[in-house]
């Protein structure tokens, strides 16, 4: 459809926006006698085996070229290992809400991405969009960065924004391998070499491999991996494939708003006038970047 959304696609938009909005709130309650790094890794190695099953099974798993393993390698890097170790980090001194809505200004990094790597030039309206990006960020996160000591303001400031500069740059290289390979595959070799990087670091750094009795964090890993992750996945690529890029890339400004609502409900979230400004900002900054020039037709 070219003016609204079908059903089925408001059904995915739905789910991928409600899963990926809840995750947030679950990655927090894995912080505490697993290290950080731990937990990515235990996360993505069930979601690169349900996966790859669900791609065997279903008859779609293909074999990629040796010749693009080493981009693969970084897209593991990038998307599915330190990208998140930073979010899982940070998650220890930052609400989940507010690291939800930090990880929506990916689009506007990418943009930057695009005029740093490929010289494609920004408009005003991107500009724009990331100027209000920047200071709806300050805003929001001030109340925390003024309470934290000095030893934590650095991993306040720099951990999150780390994470998602590293997730836009793996958007780039996966748009590079889906040219002559095919997306779920690229993702699913992606996640086991995000899933490697992490369990060599672990062993590196001589982490223990705890495995604990906790039902919250048993239950929080579960959903990460199977919901958030290979079932989100799987209904953004197909909301993807109906409705496009440019329609479900909206669920990332959608869904921190589902993430702060849980955020303030479960996380005791206090709503200041600041907090309020700086989420309006940082998301219409988002959407601008988003948004089509007046002469295109309506995303929605």
């Amino acid at each position: 459809m070219k003016e609204g959304m079908s059903v089925v696609s408001a059904v995915l938009l739905t789910f991928v926006v409600i899963s990926w909005g809840l995750s947030w709130y679950a990655m927090g309650l894995q912080i505490g006698d697993v290290p950080p790094l731990v937990s990515v890794a235990y996360r993505f190695l069930i979601s690169a085996i349900l996966l790859i099953g669900y791609l065997v099974v279903s008859g779609r798993f293909r074999f990629i070229r040796w010749q693009h393993h080493g981009r693969l390698i970084a897209l593991g890097f990038c998307l599915f290992s330190m990208n998140y170790y930073c979010f899982y980090v940070a998650a220890g001194f930052l609400p989940s809400g507010v690291l939800s809505v930090i990880f929506a200004t990916a689009a506007i990094m990418g943009a930057f991405n695009q005029r740093l790597f490929f010289g494609k030039a920004l408009s005003g309206r991107i500009l724009l969009g990331a100027v209000l990006g920047v200071v709806g960020l300050l805003l929001l996160t001030w109340g925390s960065i003024v309470v934290a000591d000095t030893t934590k303001v650095g991993i306040l400031l720099v951990l999150p924004f780390l994470g998602t500069y590293l997730f836009s740059l793996g958007n780039l290289v996966s748009a590079r391998l889906s040219q002559d390979d095919d997306l779920p595959n690229v993702v699913a070799y992606g996640m086991v070499y995000g899933t490697v990087i992490c369990f060599a670091i672990c062993l590196a750094l001589g982490l223990p491999f705890p495995i604990p009795n906790d039902l919250v964090y048993l239950g929080s890993l579960a959903y990460l991996a199977v919901f958030a992750t290979v079932l989100g996945f799987i209904a953004y690529l197909s909301l993807v494939n109906r409705e496009g890029v440019a329609r479900a890339s909206y669920a990332t400004v959608l869904f921190p708003i589902v993430a702060m609502l849980v955020s303030t409900w479960f996380e005791g979230f206090q709503w200041t006038l600041l907090a309020i400004l700086g989420v309006a900002l940082a998301l219409g900054g988002t959407v601008l970047v988003f948004s089509k020039p007046k002469t295109a037709k309506r995303v929605f």
